[in-house]
């Protein structure tokens, strides 16, 4: 599942032996999920050396926050930059990872800066885009009306969740060779709408077919799309069946549904899509059912956390270099 090609050289000159990454896994009961994350914290460590690298779960399995900041403290490090394994900024990320730091920071005697989320990081997006690539790869072509992708997310009750698979999703199409859908549907497995469910059943609907297909990358949209970009909205139409010339949008049935979960690594959400993978196939046998596998243990998700990692340490040491106030976690 590794992505090809040797990994770009990382930025290490924010970092020493007295200036430590610390992972943050969120933890998990599904043993192949953890080893995921400690293969991620190797790779982050491979990437760095002479850097101290620890891995530290927010919660269900150890080594704690609280017990990896202390290995980090042991080992000389008096600055540590808290990098945590989410892939969007919502409840763990604005709330308990924070909590967590600053109490362990106190008992550890360290200043610690915590990174951001990967959001619509490039290496993220890229191994979003290899997936969905792998997974379609020895397929039949099929033209792009006939295609639904649906983009699922694990779900928060943060109101921001939607807006954030959606610029996502949307981020992913931005490859010049990338071949688009004719539809996206955004499915979220738990706390937010629309759910999975709902998703799954929207796409097994018609979409509106075209011989005109617009690509992002080229700054171009279908008229009347615009209020789709705003945060919440469940469904990107990337098929424009209107201009001069054109005869009226026809309906094409959809002959292939591509289910990708935006997931880092295994565990119960996961297994909570393939389920509704299998409900689609028996309901609707006739469509082709494909879903991508998860992210993965990936160097470039190891690069995306040393490049978060960096960019957190050059924020706050310069700052602190300055003379200025650096918004620090502890």
């Amino acid at each position: 599942m590794a992505s090809p090609g040797p990994a770009a050289r990382p930025p290490i000159h924010a970092f020493g032996p007295s200036r430590g990454v610390l992972v943050v896994g969120h933890g998990t009961a599904d043993p192949v999920g953890a080893e995921e994350s400690r293969q991620v914290a190797r790779l982050v460590a491979s990437m760095l050396p002479g850097v101290p690298v620890e891995l530290g779960f927010l919660e269900v399995i150890g080594p704690s926050i609280a017990e990896s900041l202390q290995r980090l403290a042991a080992r000389g490090c008096r600055e540590v930059v808290a990098a945590p394994l989410l892939l969007f900024t919502a409840g763990h990320a604005r709330q308990d990872v924070p909590e967590a730091l600053r109490e362990a920071a106190r008992m550890a005697g360290v200043s610690v800066r915590q990174s951001a989320a990967f959001g619509c990081h490039e290496k993220i997006l890229a191994l979003s885009r290899l997936r969905r690539r792998q997974a379609v790869a020895s397929l039949f072509p099929l033209p792009p009306e006939a295609t639904v992708l649906v983009m699922v997310g694990r779900g928060s009750s943060d109101p921001a969740a939607p807006g954030q698979l959606h610029a996502f999703a949307t981020a992913t199409l931005h490859a010049a060779d990338e071949p688009l859908p004719g539809r996206i549907e955004l499915g979220f497995v738990a706390a937010a709408r629309p759910t999975l469910a709902e998703a799954i059943a929207a796409a097994a609907g018609e979409v509106a077919g075209s011989s005109d297909l617009r690509h992002p990358a080229h700054g171009e949209e279908k008229p009347g799309t615009a209020g789709l970009r705003g945060p919440g909205a469940p469904r990107i139409d990337l098929l424009d069946g209107t201009g001069p010339g054109k005869g009226p949008v026809q309906r094409v049935p959809v002959q292939r549904v591509i289910v990708q979960p935006h997931l880092l690594f295994s565990g119960h959400v996961e297994e909570q899509v393939s389920a509704a993978v299998r409900d689609g196939r028996k309901a609707r046998p006739e469509i082709e059912w494909v879903q991508v596998n998860r992210l993965g243990p990936d160097p470039l998700v190891a690069e995306a956390v040393v490049e978060r990692a960096a960019q957190a340490a050059d924020e706050a040491w310069a700052c602190r270099d300055r003379g200025t106030v650096s918004p620090e976690t502890a």
